[in-house]
């Protein structure tokens, strides 16, 4: 008898979130005839005994667990998620003798740093589909696994990684979605996700989705999205996160996905959230994404400085972003702006020309992150690698990347949140990632208020529930 795969989802914050990319790389081992077990951490109270039940009922070939994000992302707290997922593989080497892999986007961001924390077997970079099963495959066979694509793994006691090929998403099987309780992610107050496409060819100097789901934008056919929406909707889930780095990029595919949905008849059945970039987005794509059943939209701003927005490596300017508020509020849409405050060349000026810029366009919510996290093979992380910068790093040299390192601009002066308070003045439109206990607060890992705000019944993106707590 075949043993099977053990999928671990690592992911426990609350509230909780779907693991959508764990779920398709289930999928595509049971299409290529593998036995496939999930455990899900997430709805576990005593995880220890849930894993060793697990393991000592099925002894798998392999156990897979995913690394979503390394960290909170967040300059005030920190918290690494790294030395969680230790410990739960220490504990499945405690009890299994089964092959240990990693993967995910967090994962896929620092491959060697987390496969040299951990000492698991191996790990796979990027897309994992295509690469799990052929792993598998070889581990049945025992295998050579040096040549597999996408896979890193030790050989001779050192780390090597083999070549990395991104996969073509029309050539996937459609996801059924059946392997994990995605209703009861929904009943916990999350939104399902789901992808219409693959990463993300924009320059901006901080962000990791280039690098983990590659910088050449992939897309699935809109077909195929409603198909799996249609599977979701059987299972008596409709809300919905569209978790592409940016829905609208390119646009017209995001107006194709649209259309689809509204000509399947499922756009006042669902309601879903997704980020944009704010360019280029036009009326058509307001009111198609609207007909579709779009209930609110992330929009990546960063800045509303130019000068801020070119060091960023930002595609759009505060030009963009005059033209796309007067449209966001003929349509009617709801949205939130995100500022990243702190990057290279930031000043206690061009954080006040943003802030002032805030009150001018009116804009409804804007979200704060002071600080920007610092990751390797971004154009930052490789400015802070080769020594190019120096200054404005916390916790300072030396620091790994897989421990939380950020960079906060020298010109915001001895004390950023200070500044940021006093400019903000109590504003209640400005939500800050800071501690979830804190008053204001959008890091929505461990907020204790959402959580109550969720079991009292509230639904959609966190970032809406707390935007209709405060009206």
């Amino acid at each position: 008898m075949t043993k099977p795969v053990l999928l671990i989802n690592t992911n426990v914050s609350q509230p909780p979130v779907s693991p959508v990319g764990l779920e398709y790389t289930g999928e595509a081992l049971v299409e290529a005839g593998v036995p496939v077990r999930v455990l899900d951490l997430a709805f576990e109270a005593d995880w220890r005994a849930a894993l060793a039940n697990e393991l000592n009922v099925y002894e798998p070939l392999a156990v897979g667990l995913a690394v979503r994000n390394t960290d909170d992302c967040c300059f005030a707290t920190r918290k690494s998620f790294l030395p969680w997922i230790k410990e739960v593989v220490t504990e499945v080497r405690r009890i299994s003798q089964a092959f240990i892999l990693l993967g995910g986007g967090g994962f896929s961001i620092m491959p060697e740093a987390i496969l040299r924390l951990t000492r698991t077997h191996a790990g796979i970079i990027g897309d994992s589909e295509e690469a799990v099963a052929s792993l598998v495959k070889c581990l049945q066979k025992d295998g050579d696994i040096t040549q597999l694509p996408n896979i890193i793994h030790w050989r001779e006691g050192k780390i090597a990684r083999n070549r990395r090929i991104n996969v073509d998403l029309e050539h996937l099987p459609v996801p059924r979605r059946r392997l994990f309780d995605n209703k009861k992610y929904e009943t916990r107050g999350a939104m399902v996700g789901l992808e219409t496409k693959r990463g993300c060819s924009q320059k901006c100097i901080f962000c990791a989705d280039p690098v983990a789901k590659g910088s050449k934008v992939r897309l699935r056919p809109p077909r195929i999205v409603v198909q799996e929406l249609r599977d979701l909707l059987e299972q008596g889930v409709s809300w919905f996160h569209m978790c592409d780095s940016e829905f609208n990029l390119p646009i017209t595919h995001a107006k194709e996905v649209c259309h689809t949905i509204i000509e399947a008849g499922l756009g006042d059945k669902i309601r879903w959230y997704t980020y944009c970039s704010p360019v280029p987005f036009d009326r058509e794509l307001a009111t198609l994404m609207k007909r579709a059943g779009c209930a609110g939209i992330n929009f990546g701003v960063d800045s509303l400085c130019d000068g801020q927005l070119s060091r960023l490596g930002r595609s759009h300017s505060t030009s963009d972003i005059h033209k796309l508020v007067r449209l966001l509020k003929e349509a009617e849409i709801n949205y939130i702006f995100d500022l990243l405050i702190g990057g290279p060349g930031e000043t206690e000026e061009t954080v006040k020309t943003t802030i002032d810029k805030v009150r001018e366009l009116a804009l409804p919510l804007v979200g704060i992150a002071l600080g920007v996290r610092v990751y390797p093979d971004t154009t930052l992380g490789k400015a802070v690698t080769s020594g190019l910068i120096t200054e404005g790093l916390d916790p300072g040299k030396g620091r790994a990347f897989h421990e939380p390192l950020f960079y906060l601009s020298p010109g915001l002066g001895s004390d950023a949140p200070a500044l940021i308070n006093e400019l903000v003045a109590g504003d209640k439109r400005f939500l800050f990632l800071m501690s979830p206990s804190e008053a204001g607060s959008y890091n929505y890992a461990g907020d204790e208020a959402l959580c109550r705000l969720i079991k009292d019944g509230a639904r959609g993106a966190y970032w809406d529930i707390l935007r209709q707590s405060k009206h």
